[in-house]
């Protein structure tokens, strides 16, 4: 008998997160008043943007927004789902098209954000599985931050998750079947 079992994809932000400014992903520093990075990621930007005492640090200009996408693919039923997400100043998330938060631009501004997505714990943006099962399809799926610079000078994004999927009871039995065929021919080449 075949037991199904789940698959656990992550999803985080590196230098395989792309982007639309030009210029390639990478790793960033974070400024000291931005909380730690997530479980498993980076803070990442289009340049050194982060943390203002290391060498070649730029300001971001205000009024700056880029994109930033990472393509993932998931295959059988989608049974769990999660993501965190940290920005400064503040993003837009995006599931396969739909936006699931905006950035708030233009209200107060505390520590990095006018919120309600920030870059410190308190103002972390918490998806979970009500909110990202719906956009989550079996195939490719791209999630999608726009991150935007409103004010101050440190700009980056950081965000970690997970999806759970369980196989298709049919490509279970496929796989049986598959499996069955093997043995049999070898049993039939053993007779030989």
């Amino acid at each position: 008998m075949l037991n199904a079992s789940a698959d656990l994809q992550s999803v985080a932000s590196s230098t395989a997160t792309s982007n639309n400014s030009g210029s390639a992903t990478q790793v960033i520093s974070p400024n000291p008043a931005w909380a730690a990075p997530l479980a498993g990621s980076s803070w990442i930007s289009f340049a050194n943007t982060g943390d203002p005492s290391v060498p070649g640090f730029i300001v971001v200009p205000n009024g700056t927004a880029v994109t930033f996408a990472q393509t993932f693919n998931l295959v059988g039923t989608i049974t769990g789902a999660n993501l965190d997400v940290l920005a400064d100043d503040t993003t837009s998330v995006w599931l396969n098209g739909v936006e699931l938060a905006s950035g708030n631009l233009g209200g107060s501004y505390p520590t990095c954000s006018s919120l309600p997505i920030g870059c410190l714990t308190s103002t972390m943006g918490v998806f979970d599985f009500a909110q990202l099962q719906p956009y989550l399809t079996d195939g490719a799926n791209t999630l999608s931050f726009v991150v935007y610079q409103e004010a101050g000078s440190s700009y980056g994004l950081d965000y970690a998750g997970t999806v759970v999927t369980t196989p298709e009871p049919g490509s279970l039995m496929l796989l049986g079947m598959g499996l069955f065929g093997i043995a049999l021919t070898a049993q039939r080449r053993l007779l030989c």
